[in-house]
């Protein structure tokens, strides 16, 4: 693969930059190493990886093979480059991160059973910008200096494929998790990256449409919404119930998405953390903002916590944190 194919496809690797870069100056300076070498092609950067990976005296001989192959892949042209092997990459040399690890199960889930070639993978580009992964810091740093440590029950409008519930396990103590979202294909690939807080009924996510919630004596409920499969899982238990259900943070990153009824549906009172954007030649983008005040118009709030923005290169993103 060229140089320019390799940047153009893993461009990725910036949005990932961005988290090593808050994580502090040792996680920078190692991901700074890897994006060197793999980035930018630089040899000396290589070379430090080479020497790292053979030093590993609990690496399995084919991994590390395959590692060199990928370093050298523009001198192998049998060889073939693929997400799973950069990932798996990343996370070794990172010290096995619990990002890149959930990053790892992610890719995983679309990879076909007869070989090793990711299939229907989402555009990590899009997923992984620096934008993204930017705006999510920003959010998870507003949210710890509001907040204590226990967030109780959040659910997020429009999880996709909910990047951001990494920093709320990691920072909070999190009681459950509700991710919902239009498309369908989100579903299972986002318990692939919170496994183990799926496995422990801690996350939870649904195909629905979030602007047709309906909210009584300040209870979610979207029993007709939730999916059949799901519901049958917690028949007879008491894990979980699509009554009645007592949330204490509604997030919604995408209000840009859509228009106002699912804000307009909460109860009064309720906290909410919401981000758009004026990204209006986004072809997706139907309810964008002009600035922070259209934002406080569109979105009015009895009491606000927060109001910001950021510039995150293609367009100005904006922040409200408070209570409807």
């Amino acid at each position: 693969m060229e140089l320019s194919e390799f940047q153009k496809e893993y461009h990725w690797m910036y949005g990932l930059g961005e988290y090593f870069n808050h994580k502090g100056p040792d996680h920078a300076q190692r991901w700074d190493n890897i994006h060197k070498a793999l980035f930018q092609n630089n040899w000396y950067r290589k070379r430090d990886i080479l020497m790292e990976l053979i030093a590993m005296d609990n690496s399995n001989p084919t991994h590390v093979k395959s590692w060199i192959n990928l370093l050298a892949h523009e001198h192998l042209e049998e060889i073939q480059i693929k997400p799973q092997l950069v990932v798996t990459l990343m996370r070794k040399l990172m010290h096995e991160d619990p990002m890149l690890v959930s990053m790892a199960r992610f890719i995983n889930h679309f990879t076909s059973e007869d070989d090793t070639q990711a299939a229907q993978l989402p555009d990590l580009n899009d997923f992984l910008s620096k934008g993204q992964v930017q705006s999510k810091l920003w959010m998870a740093d507003q949210l710890k200096n509001i907040f204590d440590e226990d967030m109780g029950n959040v659910v997020f409008y429009g999880g996709w494929y909910n990047f951001f519930a990494h920093f709320l396990f990691e920072h909070f103590n999190v009681d459950n998790c509700h991710s919902l979202d239009l498309n369908m294909e989100t579903v299972e690939s986002s318990k692939k990256l919170y496994q183990h807080e799926h496995s422990k009924g801690k996350f939870h996510s649904y195909h629905a449409d979030v602007t047709k919630i309906e909210w009584k004596n300040n209870m979610m409920n979207f029993d007709d919404l939730a999916p059949k499969e799901e519901k049958n899982k917690y028949k007879d238990t008491n894990k979980f119930d699509f009554n009645d259900i007592p949330i204490n943070l509604v997030v919604n990153t995408s209000c840009e998405h859509m228009d106002n009824s699912w804000y307009e549906n909460l109860p009064k009172g309720k906290t909410v953390v919401l981000q758009t954007n004026d990204y209006f030649s986004n072809s997706q983008h139907i309810n964008c903002c002009e600035d922070v005040a259209a934002a406080k118009v569109k979105y009015p709030m009895s009491e606000i916590y927060y109001e910001g923005e950021i510039d995150t290169f293609l367009y100005n993103r904006f922040m409200l944190i408070g209570q409807k």
